[in-house]
């Protein structure tokens, strides 16, 4: 932390030192309207400021008092004030609107980074944190349907389409399985041979008008064999329906494909291992099934309701922080009443990249509308001058230039603030800023802001080694 604050100091003396050599555009302009005026410095015009009676920065300031009468020319000729006018004394007076530039190397040493000023609702949304999960019914598991060795074929966060390859298991037991719907089918080829053969016997012995109960009795028998052999050969063509369903044969190993297109989850096996049946190998999830949950605060849920538009975005510091994802409020239908809170979703219109399963985020649920054109911007980019609220602005034309604006302030959520004096579309400084507002040129014509260096105990001294 500490090595932080130094690389801060440090920065914020570097970007003063560069200013002070001229290449801010207001302290040139400044410096040559100080030097084309009329007020003269004693260290310029020693002689006359001498005869006047003038002061020097940093003395008692009698200006408006009565000028001597015995050299009353002198004293016209080189004022150092305006009589009238108030009297900083040396203070130093922010230029508003003033475009001054920071250079690349100073704006990566200060850390600068920025946010767009844009029409939001601040006065009446309602803000409650949550996550990313995926919805009931996106998922699909891939799991064993027999024991065997398993060769896993995807990783995780790999997409996949429907009919790739997910895994393969290589089963004794599905061999077991197809081994006894052979033998199950052969003896029923066995059965209806031995039992047509008897019936046939029997036919021809009845077209002499003899009969033979011994055979119609073999008959009855070979009959029921035949229907025995039928029954157990459909129960293993049954149980291997019901593994087909899930997977396919290929040269006697079952592969599980994917059903449905998604993003591999997780996986849960390695290859080589043996796994049982029902054992859970891969999870996939689909892209677009994914919505965010927040636990809504039972105090500020009174205008929530089911179908209102609302919006999530990222917490500060995550990437795309500019991105945001739009859709529909639906209110959970349990509360927890120890809590106090209500759960609270969104299904999104549009899925942005960063918005993945566990991903955090805030919910804002519009519940009224601010007012036509108002402009908002993020809290934190807002630093106080005094009695006013300011800003700074980079040029749209120039990448090193920035503009220092003051802004009225309105409606305040707690993260974001309605300001007045600010177009939208604006890129305004977020991080950063109070550190650009120290390196900030100042209008003070009798003591400009001066080259300097920062000593270890954190105090600025306008002067060089």
């Amino acid at each position: 932390m500490k090595n932080l604050k130094w690389t801060r100091m440090m920065a914020v003396a570097a970007v003063l030192a560069w200013l002070a050599t001229g290449c801010s555009r207001s302290n040139e302009a400044q410096d040559q309207e100080h030097a084309e005026g009329d007020h003269d410095h004693p260290e310029h015009k020693p002689a006359a400021a001498e005869s006047a009676g003038g002061h020097e920065h940093g003395a008692a300031c009698s200006h408006g008092a009565e000028a001597p009468k015995t050299e009353p020319a002198k004293a016209e000729a080189a004022p150092s004030h305006e009589h009238g006018a108030a009297c900083t004394g040396g203070a130093e007076t922010p230029m508003e609107g003033t475009t001054f530039e920071i250079p690349e190397n100073a704006r990566r040493l200060l850390g600068l980074t920025y946010a767009t000023a844009a029409a939001r609702n601040v006065r009446g949304t309602v803000r409650f944190p949550g996550r990313f999960e995926v919805m009931p019914g996106a998922r699909r598991v891939y799991s064993t349907v027999a024991p065997g060795v398993a060769e896993v074929l995807v990783r995780p966060s790999q997409r996949v389409k429907k009919g790739d390859p997910l895994f393969r298991i290589a089963s004794p037991e599905w061999s077991r399985q197809t081994g006894a719907k052979r033998e199950a089918a052969a003896a029923l080829a066995l059965a209806r041979t031995e039992a047509e053969a008897v019936r046939e016997r029997l036919s021809r012995l009845k077209e002499t008008g003899v009969r033979n109960a011994e055979l119609e009795m073999a008959l009855k028998m070979k009959e029921a064999e035949a229907a025995r052999a039928e029954s157990a050969c459909q129960s293993v063509e049954g149980q291997l329906r019901s593994v087909l369903a899930l997977c396919r044969e290929e040269a006697g190993v079952l592969v599980f494909e994917a059903r449905d297109g998604g993003v591999v989850e997780r996986v849960s096996a390695d290859s080589g291992a043996w796994l049982d049946t029902g054992f859970e190998v891969v999870s996939v999830a689909r892209e677009d099934g994914v919505w965010f949950r927040a636990d809504g605060v039972s105090a500020e849920m009174a205008r929530v309701r089911d179908g209102q538009a609302g919006f999530v975005e990222p917490l500060r510091g995550m990437p795309a922080a500019s991105e945001r994802t739009e859709g529909i409020i639906s209110l959970g239908w349990i509360a927890d009443a120890a809590a106090r809170v209500r759960p609270v979703f969104l299904t999104p219109s549009r899925t942005p990249s960063w918005a993945m399963p566990g991903n955090v985020g805030v919910l804002n649920v519009v519940v009224e509308q601010s007012a036509a054109g108002s402009v908002a911007i993020p809290r934190a980019c807002v630093v106080p001058d005094g009695l006013r609220s300011v800003v700074f602005v980079r040029d749209e034309k120039d990448a090193d230039a920035f503009i220092r604006k003051e802004v009225v302030l309105g409606a305040d959520d707690g993260e974001w603030v309605e300001v007045q004096g600010l177009a939208a579309g604006a890129s305004v400084v977020l991080d950063g800023a109070y550190e650009l507002k120290l390196a900030a040129p100042s209008a003070s014509a009798s003591a400009p802001k001066k080259a300097g260096h920062f000593h270890a105990d954190g105090q600025f001294y306008e002067d060089s080694h």
